[in-house]
Parts: structure tokens; C-alpha cells; sequence
């Protein structure tokens, strides 16, 4: 009977622990990440040390690349400005444009124009740690196989470097 209450109360305590515990996959403030989904599908890049990229030159050039194996994905945005807190339309204009590389091939290569266009949305630029936060979306053309591609629900928090 001794053994009984204590495997009891034992089983008990475990319940509780299990139920109090909250699962959760969304990141931590502290935590550095990179998804979106293309066409529906979850996309994360590769934990190599040149498999994801934020950089920024000279304070008015923004460069965020991210690649899982062969497929790449790159966003550019070039502000005379400074790159600061806002929203840019990625079009076909040079320097603020989202692109998909999906295999080696030269023709297999999505580009944001006048008709696929998107957005990223900077909502943190911390210069003194670095850091840089945002969302983006956007579709993409590939005018060899005259077909489209959709980012959506990206969102990232990521460690910048500058050049």
C-alpha cells in the first residue's frame, strides 16, 4: 500500500509538471532566425556559417541571403537614406528586389518585378548590437519557364554585419 501511494503521487506530480509545461516554436527575443514559406512549404536555411547572411554597406545597403542547399533566397535593398525602420516595396527596381534560386541551372532564377512585387518590413535596426528584425513577402518571376513562385510569412531577427 506504501508503494502504491508513492507511485500515486508520484504519477501526480508528473501530470502537473507535463501540464504546466508551455510548448512553445516561436523564438525567444535573444534567439537569431531566418524562415518563410515558398509556395506553401516551410523554408529554413542551413546552420552552415555562410548559409545565412545580413549585411550592410556603408549605411545605405542591405543585403539578407539565405540558402538550404541550392535553393537561395536574397533580398537587396539599396536606400541613398540609410537603411532605417520602414517598409520597402520590392519591384523590379535594381536594389530593391527579393529573388529565388531553386538548383545550379542559370535559368531557374525568380525575380520581384512590376507585376511580382513585395515587401520587407525593417521594425527593429539596432545599431549598437547589430541587430536587425523584420518581415517580408513577395512573389517572384521566372521568365525562361514563365512561372511564379510566393514567399510569405517571413520573418526574421538577425546579427548584421557592416562593410
Amino acid at each position: 500500500m506504501k508503494h502504491l501511494k508513492l507511485f500515486a503521487l508520484l504519477l501526480l506530480a508528473t501530470i502537473f509538471m507535463v501540464a504546466s509545461c508551455k510548448k512553445t516554436t516561436d523564438p525567444s527575443p535573444d534567439d537569431f532566425y531566418f524562415r518563410c514559406k515558398i509556395n506553401g512549404q516551410l523554408y529554413i536555411p542551413n546552420s552552415c556559417a555562410n548559409c545565412l547572411t545580413c549585411t550592410v554597406y556603408k549605411d545605405t545597403i542591405l543585403l539578407l541571403g539565405a540558402n538550404q542547399g541550392y535553393k537561395v533566397l536574397t533580398i537587396g535593398i539599396n536606400d541613398n537614406l540609410n537603411i532605417r525602420v520602414t517598409t520597402y516595396i520590392l519591384n523590379e527596381i535594381i536594389g530593391r528586389q527579393g529573388t529565388y534560386k531553386n538548383s545550379t541551372l542559370t535559368n531557374d532564377r525568380y525575380f520581384t518585378d512590376a507585376k511580382h512585387t513585395g515587401q520587407l518590413q525593417i521594425t527593429t535596426l539596432d545599431k549598437t548590437n547589430k541587430i536587425l528584425q523584420g518581415t517580408f513577402y513577395f512573389k517572384a518571376f521566372n521568365s525562361y519557364s514563365n512561372d511564379s513562385i510566393s514567399v510569405t510569412d517571413g520573418d526574421f531577427r538577425l546579427h548584421y554585419t557592416i562593410n
